[in-house]
């Protein structure tokens, strides 16, 4: 997601249907006059915490053979990493075209698609040849986030609606709108696929919501207000510089990533200086 992001509205026709190291708090379960149940809110722990490059303003986040892979973005500073995650050590990168504003990305059968938010472009590589640039595809909206289910890449534009696309072609197969006992879930970025859920970052908003990719229904958060300050063990100071990047763009909650083997979540921000590890309760 981009700096100040207009929202695409897109026009599709006949697509479009009609908290400190553990989080304590409960789930009522209710629902409103809309029927829709209220989300349940998520407890984790947070188990570890590893380095990350301050300079990286992280747009996407996977766990790929042991290693991160990570799109970071703004003009002129837009990249594609591999990256050890237990020192946060920069092992490869890609530097995209200066004009460039790249956002999430995610890793199908071996190709990595990552996501620019105006450009209308997709960027195609083959994972296992360090970034070797195999494709660029045209898309018609913003890009925020993007993850797939297996058959689809299911792509964000920071609106309420995510795209199920084919991949390779990008040709719309259906569109998801997500809403919960309030209404549409809209300013949904950066997207990881969890055991058969989309969970997703909202932009300006201190959760993350878990979605029901059936229904469109957000049926859990998870509570990260104040999540760096209270987890960190570095200095945040350079955070609140005045003019600086962090104060101008927003170092903010973005990067969720899934490792299915050790079953825990990675979590961080643009400009953050840690990588979270974190387990559902």
């Amino acid at each position: 997601m981009g700096i100040q992001k207009t929202l695409f509205a897109a026009v599709l026709i006949g697509f479009f249907s009609a908290c400190g190291n553990e989080s304590t708090e409960n789930n009522t379960g209710n629902s409103d006059e809309s029927g829709i149940p209220a989300p349940v809110s998520l407890s984790y722990a947070v188990m570890n915490s590893y380095p990350h490059d301050t300079a990286a303003f992280t747009q996407g986040l996977e766990v790929y053979k042991g290693k991160f892979i990570e799109s970071t973005g703004l003009l002129g500073r837009s990249s594609l990493r591999k990256v050890d995650i237990a020192t946060g050590k920069v092992i490869s990168t890609v530097s995209l075209d200066d004009k460039v504003f790249a956002e999430g990305l995610t890793i199908m059968n071996d190709t990595l698609y990552q996501l620019s938010w105006q450009n209308h472009e997709v960027y195609v590589y083959d994972v296992k040849k360090e970034f070797k640039k195999i494709n660029t595809l045209p898309w018609s909206g913003e890009g925020w986030g993007i993850t797939h289910d297996s058959t689809h890449l299911i792509i964000s534009d920071g609106s309420d609606k995510l795209y199920f696309v084919e991949p390779g072609t990008l040709k719309l197969n259906k569109v998801l709108s997500v809403r919960d006992s309030y209404g549409a879930v809209n300013n949904l970025n950066e997207l990881e696929m969890i055991d058969g859920y989309i969970f997703a970052n909202r932009w300006q908003y201190d959760y993350i919501v878990k979605i029901d990719p059936s229904t469109g229904l957000v049926v859990a958060t998870i509570g990260m207000q104040d999540f760096l300050k209270k987890n960190s063990k570095k200095d945040l100071s350079y955070l609140d510089i005045p003019g600086s990047t962090a104060q101008q763009s927003g170092a903010v909650l973005n990067g969720i990533a899934f490792d299915p083997q050790k079953k825990t979540i990675y979590v961080t921000g643009k400009l953050w200086p840690e990588v979270f590890e974190i387990k559902l309760q």
